[in-house]
């Protein structure tokens, strides 16, 4: 029977076909290597969080100038009157002012700004941690990418030592032919798969680049590391800490507390600042005979005084004294409350999502972990080993591969989902696992 694997065009597509795959094989060995750890560390680049830390700058800028006192004002006036070329009355007045702040409120503008950093801060600190868990999930989207490449490129593998062992059958009689048009189509499908997978790979390494403020053409190659198992706290726990340590609800309430704030500085601003003032005048008078009693005792003399000036200027509020703005302030602070309690409501239903979502995942990870991929896999041996003895139909083979090669991808997706549920169901907490055990322990 004629071996259609000798024919030199088939040798040429199956030459092809696996020169593609290799090729697309050792392109990741010249990328450098990048730890989850290294990762995280190249977060603080991210041109976002290094905006949230420049905002802090602008408002601590803005509280350093809530503390300042008013400036005082110094007016001076003259005052003169030439009535004839031989007389000349004139006078000097020099006032020293300040506004007297009767409310406080440059407490408040500190007590306020004091308020917006502290806001500025928990914002750029929850940033950090939402960046750090989208780095950690990108991370997790290499690996599962790489693993599913090296799936296709052990399967690619057994596909090419069947071809050069059967083909040795082949030649010395013990099989009477071989189907290589079978297999190269398996090898056809594999290679467009790993195509997918690479094109997958960029799109994920360009996001993991921007996430980490590396340039977006830099390539990695994410290795895996040793994980420990953290055990899962209950419920009740989760849902505590989440309440006490998320950032957003820290900011929250740190607003209504800045809302109280505002209520007093327009309270403050009702009373109405006074000005007051204190200052001295000189004047010098040329006086005539007319100015005396009885006239015509003196021809004319020159006078001077001397005179301390008190002001003190009082605003009437009688048309504005600020009500609106008050109770304007007061419903500002209502709203964020009524904020605040749906928040706590989203955040409770957030963690009950990830927590029943990572318990799910759990057991269908231990399914595919512990259970299917090992029977699998020993009935792909023991066919292998069989084929190779007895010359069975290379699609029995080929079909019990492919179960297991399915089986694999869906266990491999199983273990990225259950690690990726671990870190959305932190990103809900607020906090890492271990942290919620040691708050939680006694």
């Amino acid at each position: 029977m004629m071996n259609y694997f000798t024919k030199p065009h088939i040798q040429r597509k199956f030459t092809c076909f696996l020169l593609v795959l290799i090729s697309a094989i050792f392109s990741l060995s010249a990328q450098q290597s990048l730890t989850l750890q290294e990762a995280l560390a190249q977060a603080r680049n991210n041109q976002l969080y290094q905006a949230r830390l420049a905002q802090i700058e602008v408002l601590k800028g803005r509280s350093e100038q809530a503390g300042k006192k008013p400036n005082p004002r110094l007016e001076s006036e003259l005052e003169s009157a030439v009535i004839s070329k031989d007389r000349e009355d004139y006078v000097v007045s020099v006032l020293f002012s300040n506004t007297w702040e009767r409310g406080g409120p440059r407490e408040l503008r500190q007590q306020i700004a004091q308020a917006e950093l502290e806001q500025a801060a928990l914002a750029a600190e929850r940033h950090l941690r939402i960046l750090t868990s989208d780095i950690r999930l990108a991370y997790l989207e290499l690996l599962r990418l790489q693993g599913r490449v090296a799936l296709v490129e052990g399967h690619s593998e057994k596909v090419n030592q069947l071809l050069q062992f059967d083909q040795v059958r082949v030649r010395e009689g013990e099989i009477p032919s071989l189907n290589p048009e079978y297999l190269l189509a398996e090898v056809t499908i594999h290679a467009a798969q790993k195509g997918q997978l690479e094109s997958q790979h960029r799109l994920a390494q360009y996001r993991l680049n921007v996430l980490m403020g590396a340039p977006v053409e830099a390539e990695h190659v994410v290795v895996e590391e040793q994980r420990q198992e953290v055990p899962l706290p209950v419920l009740d726990q989760v849902l505590s800490f989440a309440l006490k340590n998320r950032a957003d609800l820290k900011i929250m309430r740190s607003s209504i507390e800045q809302a109280d704030f505002q209520i007093n500085m327009e309270n403050a601003t009702g009373k109405r600042d006074w000005e007051w003032g204190v200052g001295y005048q000189y004047g010098r008078d040329t006086l005539g005979s007319d100015d005396f009693t009885p006239s015509g005792i003196i021809e004319s003399v020159d006078s001077t005084s001397h005179r301390l000036l008190l002001n003190v200027s009082i605003p009437l509020p009688l048309g504005d004294n600020n009500s609106g703005n008050v109770a304007s302030a007061i419903a500002a602070k209502r709203v964020r409350e009524r904020e605040l309690a749906h928040t706590e409501s989203v955040i409770r239903s957030e963690v009950l999502s990830a927590y029943q979502e990572y318990q799910f995942n759990q057991q269908r990870g231990e399914l595919y972990r512990e259970v299917l991929l090992p029977k699998l896999q020993e009935s792909a041996q023991r066919l292998d080993a069989a084929y190779k003895l007895t010359g069975e139909d290379v699609t029995v083979w080929m079909g019990i591969q492919r179960d297991f090669i399915g089986a694999a991808l869906q266990g491999l997706e199983a273990d990225f989902q259950l690690r990726a549920s671990v870190v959305k169901l932190e990103q809900a907490v607020g906090g890492s696992l271990e942290e919620v055990m040691q708050t939680s322990s006694p």
